[in-house]
């Protein structure tokens, strides 16, 4: 029983490395990755202490948990920089558009168009879904790009890297780099010393959150929202 047992596990470990070793290396982030497959393999050894008396079963049950893990892992975006711009609107200066430039946080395939966006303040919450909408970044300034015409209660895509234009022809994100835009509708518009709470909610995954908060006084246009 144990040796059946360290060889499923072992075959699973060998899946790992080959679905996301040299990722993990190349990314530096062994520390996001530890946490859920360290509790996968606490989950895989409770389920050696007589859980299933089936050897078949324990090795299909561990390679779940262990693809289970990969699943969150590789749906997640990494959020590298957040950047609003302020406008003036009825006589009040807010924030009234924000870019987020993400990346996958391990080299995969995520479908945009299954992603969401939630936005929430002390008093409500809001969900935006994908308009379908991408344009490549170009030289246009990131807040003049054509694409926050479309961009009304949805998020769209401002590309920086689309090697294969996966992500502009087909809404899928593999190794690129894109700003997600979003125009925050009315009652989300961030004024000075106010905050907001930004998700990525991915289909199947981890979601990743950040919380916009605008100093009292700000004269520039441009607010970057430092390190996320």
């Amino acid at each position: 029983m144990a040796m059946q047992y360290g060889i499923a596990i072992s075959n699973c470990y060998v899946a790992l490395n080959m679905k996301v070793g040299n990722e993990m290396n190349n990314i530096g982030s062994i520390g996001v990755v530890a946490v859920p497959l360290l509790g996968s393999f606490v989950l895989i050894g409770a389920v050696s202490s007589g859980m299933f008396e089936n050897t078949d079963y324990l090795a299909e049950d561990a390679e779940k948990i262990l693809n289970d893990v990969l699943e969150e892992m590789t749906t997640y975006l990494k959020i590298d920089d957040v950047i609003g711009k302020y406008y003036s609107t009825d006589g009040t200066r807010r924030v009234e558009k924000v870019v987020l430039l993400v990346e996958p946080l391990i080299q995969s395939t995520i479908d945009m168009s299954e992603m969401a966006v939630k936005i929430s303040n002390n008093d409500d919450v809001i969900v935006l879904h994908y308009s379908g909408h991408a344009v490549e970044g170009g030289s246009r300034a990131v807040f003049e790009q054509q694409v926050w015409e479309k961009t009304n209660n949805a998020f769209s895509l401002i590309v920086i890297l689309d090697k294969d234009r996966s992500l502009l022809d087909y809404n899928i994100m593999n190794e690129d780099t894109a700003f997600i835009a979003i125009r925050l509708p009315d009652g989300f518009a961030i004024r000075n010393g106010e905050s907001i709470t930004v998700s990525i909610i991915p289909a199947k995954g981890i979601i990743r959150s950040v919380v916009l908060e605008t100093p009292s006084v700000h004269s520039s246009n441009i607010i970057s929202f430092g390190d996320v």
